[in-house]
């Protein structure tokens, strides 16, 4: 269940008081301080709420949430707006901004968990309800529908269609930021588009166990059998949208799952589809689909490095992809990472991480400091070893990372070498003058001429690079304690 919430607050005082909330909430709090920050954030936490604060007419993130009001991506995000002004302009403008509610400080801990709880729960019958008789027609039929394939059922995690609808709008927004397909990716359809991805294996739940779920390669004759959930899952929908007068979404939908295995040279199947004959949709969803199979653990394949999976797409320009899909998809290489990171399968991210687990269950490990730049990055990482079961504490740079490393005790600091004020050169150099200090790994996605044996001059004794592969982290981990010994 997604549980994010982006915040922007600058007083102390109220950051703690919504952190004891959060945590009572059982929610994920991702800070922004930079509101260039904001919109990248957007795209990739799928936050259930954004809470702000503004004090004066002049703050940008006044213009930020009409812009978040005015595209049909983002306007239904839920706004709380904490304001310590009593400004009659300022509390106009807020009125006409379509925010769930307004509060003045102080903040009494009851009252704004009641106020979370209950813009949560407008939100999650919206969403229920959603907004129209015709949506509420499709739900009712469709699950109609798929209830008499209840027997049958679609190994794919949530977490798949949560990575594949973000890739997907990923691509389809910043196609149309190019100029390309500007006709179709209209704010509606590119909310259509991402909509309807979900539906894209559909017909996977007619496909029986022993192949749908075989650990080996497929015979000739079942991976026949297996090509027929793009027409089983088009059929479906197609019937489905039969019993209404129109549904775009439900076009949308039976395109996907026709058409997310045609190839843009026309070796695809069900149909052979050529190049643009291939819906828009179906294009798009062939490479996100390809890149989650790659990355992606399956009961047939171990996961693949995120660069392997690129190089494969990039192999299948003109080929297999649209070559301004793959294009594109070069271009947001960081975010199908992040997003890819963001929604990793809970289970595959103990399994895939069993050294790092193995350390904790042995209490060789346990409490871990993230020092990083970037955001994003910091989040996900800390999210990761957090559900693993880490203590965790992250800074933003070296001189942050510093003070941490002074008044807390840690077992080990994950310290990124390219930062601002104080890089990570500079926050070893003084780590390494205390007398008892944590173990310091670095981490860069750079490319570097530095060795090892440099970096042990700082007192840092490991190297990673970026992504992060935890068991790379584990295995280092574990070899520097035994040279300590």
């Amino acid at each position: 269940m997604n549980k994010n919430i982006i915040t922007h607050i600058k007083d102390n005082e109220i950051v703690d008081t919504l952190k004891t909330i959060f945590k009572e909430l059982q929610l994920i709090e991702l800070k922004i301080f930079e509101y260039e920050e904001f919109f990248h954030a957007l795209m990739h936490v799928d936050p259930k709420m954004f809470i702000v604060e503004i004090n004066d007419v002049k703050n940008p993130y006044l213009k930020i949430i009409k812009i978040m009001k005015k595209s049909v991506l983002t306007r239904d995000v839920p706004i709380i707006v904490i304001t310590k002004s009593k400004s009659k302009e300022l509390f106009d403008q807020l009125c006409h901004l379509d925010i769930q509610a307004i509060i003045y400080p102080p903040l009494y801990i009851s009252i704004m968990k009641l106020t979370i709880e209950s813009v949560l729960k407008s939100e999650k019958d919206r969403e229920m309800l959603l907004s129209t008789q015709d949506i509420q027609t499709v739900q009712t039929v469709m699950i109609s529908s798929l209830a008499t394939l209840a027997e049958y059922r679609d190994p794919e995690t949530g977490e798949h269609i949560k990575r594949t609808q973000n890739y997907v709008k990923a691509l389809a927004t910043t196609l149309r930021k190019d100029g390309l397909f500007v006709d179709e990716l209209t704010d509606e359809n590119i909310e259509l588009i991402y909509m309807s991805v979900p539906l894209h294996d559909i017909g996977k739940v007619a496909i029986k166990d022993n192949i749908l779920l075989k650990p080996g390669r497929l015979s000739g004759s079942e991976f026949e059998t297996m090509k027929t959930h793009t027409t089983l899952g088009y059929e479906t929908l197609i019937n489905v949208g039969s019993k209404l007068k129109s549904s775009a979404f439900l076009e949308y939908a039976a395109d996907v799952a026709y058409t997310h295995h045609e190839k843009y040279d026309g070796t695809g199947y069900p149909m052979g589809l050529k190049g643009d004959e291939i819906p828009l949709i179906g294009r798009l969803m062939a490479v996100a689909d390809v890149y989650d199979a790659l990355v992606s653990k399956r009961v047939y394949k171990e996961s693949m490095t995120h660069s392997d999976a690129i190089d494969i797409i990039r192999s299948g320009d003109g080929t297999h992809f649209d070559p301004r899909i793959v294009a594109c998809t070069l271009k947001l290489e960081a975010t199908f990472q992040n997003i890819s990171q963001t929604y990793i399968d809970a289970d595959h991210l103990y399994k895939s991480n069993s050294q790092l687990a193995t350390l904790l269950e042995n209490n060789l490990l346990k409490k871990i400091l993230v020092v990083e730049d970037s955001r994003i990055v910091r989040t996900i990482t800390k999210n990761q070893l957090v559900a693993l079961g880490f203590e965790v504490d992250e800074a933003e740079d070296g001189v942050v990372g510093l003070q941490k490393v002074q008044s807390n005790k840690y077992d080990l600091i994950l310290l990124d070498l390219e930062m601002p004020r104080m890089n990570g050169y500079e926050m070893a150099t003084e780590v390494k003058k205390m007398s008892q200090h944590p173990i310091m790994i670095a981490i860069t996605a750079a490319d570097f001429n530095i060795t090892l044996t440099e970096l042990k001059t700082f007192g840092i004794m490991g190297l990673i690079l970026k992504p992060l592969d935890f068991n790379r982290i584990a295995t280092n981990y574990a070899e520097i304690l035994r040279a300590k010994e």
